[in-house]
This record gives structure tokens, C-alpha cells and sequence, in this order.
């Protein structure tokens, strides 16, 4: 089945696209000429009556008072494109708090939650014991150098990348992928508990951005996604098809061990979006990597989520 909509879009105001000429008038175009129906923006938004519950540089900006900019950025004729404004927030699965209370979400045409922001450490996601412990380990020898205090030595420790401490990690503990592939599991079914969701989802349309595909651990994800069963999934599925939460399919779709999952969705009774995830004016056409992957299960518009299907 051809993509006919992409509600997964981020524009300039996403702190994490790099094109200036990101803009709403840019990527209307680009939709018209791709032949989409329909299309929603849904930039990174940080309600800010919540309160972060970790530091976090990345969404110090993106607040819905800035995001909501983008309302009247949009052109009163488009064409018989319809334009929605949504918004991608955050769920720390660590912490069970999600970035979107009741009264900022009513503002949006709908809402997508991600659980699988896992490169974001001890924020969505926690450090494993073997990074925690390779910090300590630096942390330890910098204060060893001269002119270096111990505060300044763990402060350097902490901001090192986690792909930098490899030499410092000494004999490992964990299983990363089955650390992941745990706590997707976990992060996913308690955000389907989570009592703010519970508290709008079944005012605004909700689906969950890129579920159970890790972002930062890519390379990794089928062999973290093999580690969940069928039933898991069915187990979980079940909650989000009765709540009526959606799950996005995007351009990574076309992957057995994503299908499958999809499959297990489609079975719960589960309805979907289309998300091509972009961050720049050349990525729009990303949203028809799905179609293989939809093809592949047989979907059809009835499969899809009331508010993307015109």
C-alpha cells in the first residue's frame, strides 16, 4: 500500500533539524508533489508546566510555547492538503513522567510519544552499570593529574560520550541488548499506565513514535527486538488497541524483526500512522519506505487511525 499521509514531520523549530529552509510553505510543496493527503508536524515539545525530571539541554527550548508558532505559520489555502499541528513529546520511561500534561495536549491535533529514546541517558533511559561504573573509573584517574580536583575530574567523566569510555570499562556486566530490549519492554507497558496519558488519549489522537525500534542503538535493533516474543508483544498491544493508542510506521519498517512486531499489532486489532520521522526538505519521500512493510501485512486505510484517513 502507497503512503498516503505523514504525520512524524520536524521543521526548523525541532532543535535537531539542521535545515534553515525547513519551513511549512517547503514541505507543503514537497507533500503536493509527492501526492500526500494529508500531513502533520509534530516538533520535539516539552510542556512546561511539567517539570523536567533530569537536566536536559535538549529540551531547555522546546517548549509549547514555542512550538505552537507554527500555528500561524501555516497558509489559510493549501490546496486540499490537510495540514495538521501535533506535536512529538517525551516519555521518560525511567522516571514514568511524560512531557505533555492534559490542558497543553488539548491545543494539538494529536500527539506522538516515543518509549525508545534510549540514547538519551539518565533521562529516558538509565546508564547501565558498566558506563556508571567506567565514569567512576575515569573520574578516578583524571583526579589523579595534577590541577585537576576531584569535582572537575567527575564533572569531565560525566560529559564524556559513552562511545569514548570503552578503555576505562574494565570487565563488563551487562548484556546491553537485552538491558534495551528489557526496557523497551517495560518503558512501553508502563507508559500505557501511565496516568496522565490516561488522562486525554481518549480526547486527542495518540499514537507511539517508532516503537520498539531503539534509536542511537540501531545496528543492534533486531537482535533486541528478536528477544521479545509474540506474546509480550500481544500482551502490550492489547493494552494500546483497547485504549485506543496507535503505532507509527516509518521508513525503518521494512526489517523481519519490525514486521513481525507489526504483524503481532495488527492481530490485537491495533491501528496505525505513517511518520517519515525527517528533519530536512529532502527527506519527506522517507515516509514510502513503509510501504513495503504495509504491503507486506496487507493493510489498508481501515487499518489507519481515524484522524490520518481523508
Amino acid at each position: 500500500m502507497r503512503a498516503f499521509h505523514d504525520v512524524h514531520i520536524h521543521n526548523y523549530l525541532s532543535s535537531c533539524c539542521s535545515d534553515n529552509g525547513a519551513t511549512v510553505e517547503s514541505y507543503i510543496d514537497k507533500a503536493k508533489e509527492l501526492g500526500l493527503r494529508l500531513i502533520g508536524f509534530a516538533n520535539h515539545t516539552w510542556d512546561e508546566s511539567v517539570p523536567l525530571p533530569a537536566p536536559s539541554g535538549f529540551y531547555k527550548k522546546q517548549s509549547m510555547v514555542f512550538e505552537m508558532q507554527i500555528k500561524c505559520q501555516i497558509p489559510e489555502n493549501v490546496e486540499g492538503l490537510k495540514v495538521l499541528v501535533g506535536a512529538e513529546t517525551e516519555y521518560c520511561g525511567m522516571y514514568d513522567v511524560l512531557g505533555m500534561g492534559k490542558e497543553a495536549a488539548l491545543q494539538l491535533d494529536f500527539l506522538l510519544i516515543p518509549h525508545t529514546h534510549v540514547h538519551m541517558r539518565n533521562f529516558v533511559m538509565p546508564a547501565t552499570e558498566d558506563v556508571e561504573n567506567a565514569r567512576s573509573h575515569l573520574s578516578e584517574v583524571l583526579a589523579g593529574i595534577e590541577g585537576i580536583s576531584p569535582e572537575r575530574a567527575l564533572a569531565m567523566a560525566n560529559s564524556y560520550p559513552e562511545t569514548e569510555l570503552e578503555p576505562f570499562m574494565k570487565e563488563k556486566k551487562v548484556d546491553y541488548i537485552k538491558f534495551v530490549s528489557d526496557f523497551m519492554v517495560e518503558s512501553f507497558r508502563s507508559l500505557m499506565n501511565n496516568e496522565v496519558l490516561k488522562s486525554y488519549s481518549d480526547l486527542i489522537p495518540v499514537s507511539i513514535a517508532h516503537p520498539f525500534q531503539p534509536v542511537g542503538s540501531f545496528p543492534m535493533r533486531p537482535a533486541m527486538m528478536k528477544l521479545i516474543s509474540n506474546e509480550t508483544y500481544g500482551n502490550l498491544f492489547e493494552m494500546a488497541a483497547k485504549r485506543g493508542i496507535g503505532l507509527e510506521i516509518n521508513g525503518s519498517s521494512d526489517d523481519p524483526e519490525v514486521c513481525r512486531m507489526f504483524g503481532v499489532a495488527k492481530e490485537c486489532g491495533c491501528k496505525f500512522t505513517l511518520g517519515s520521522d525527517m528533519h530536512a526538505r529532502d527527506e519527506m519521500a522517507k515516509v514510502f519506505n513503509s510501504d513495503p512493510c504495509t504491503t507486506r501485512l496487507g493493510l489498508t486505510e481501515y487499518d489507519f487511525m481515524d484522524f490520518v484517513r481523508v
